[in-house]
């Protein structure tokens, strides 16, 4: 026949202090995000790592021949030059032939912002380009048009480089 020995229960205060720790943990984690991954937690502040895209047109005659991967990697390079560390695996460029010229989109990761404010008309917690709030949306503008005209700028130094007006 077994056995079983029975532990002695733990005292209640010890209960309360591991409940109570295990909550604390949890609303740190949910303010302030978990280091090493994309959560940010709800804290404000500006952030990176948000899909975005471009798309335009550049007119031209279309008897010019222009690649998608040579603009991927032209732009790729511009962007690993304006911020060393940023995921050029995630940017992806497709280039469209017309009679009048060429369509392209590109698609990349740009800045966001974020607002946690508990007594502010609206929602509690915003994310995205705009959340409201001057400070933090002009940072975004100012970094996203950065990225953007870079991208640009790129794609027209590529067209004019084969031989566009």
């Amino acid at each position: 026949m077994a056995s079983v020995k029975l532990q002695k229960e733990l005292p209640k205060s010890v209960k309360l202090l591991i409940t109570s720790a295990v909550t604390v943990v949890i609303f740190l984690a949910l303010y302030f995000g978990i280091p090493g991954t994309g959560f940010n937690g709800v804290q404000s502040g500006v952030y990176f790592d948000m899909e975005s895209g471009v798309e335009d047109a550049y007119f031209m005659d279309n008897k010019i021949k222009c690649t998608s991967e040579e603009a991927e990697a032209m732009v790729r390079a511009a962007l690993s030059t304006l911020r060393k560390d940023y995921p050029t695996d995630r940017v992806s460029v497709r280039i469209e032939n017309y009679s009048s010229g060429y369509r392209y989109e590109v698609r990349f990761v740009t800045y966001y912002a974020q607002k946690f404010s508990l007594f502010g008309e609206g929602p509690i917690f915003r994310r995205g380009p705009v959340v409201g709030d001057p400070t933090l949306d002009a940072q975004v503008k100012k970094l996203d048009d950065e990225i953007e005209k870079t991208i640009r700028d790129t794609l027209e130094y590529y067209f004019r480089s084969k031989g566009a007006k």
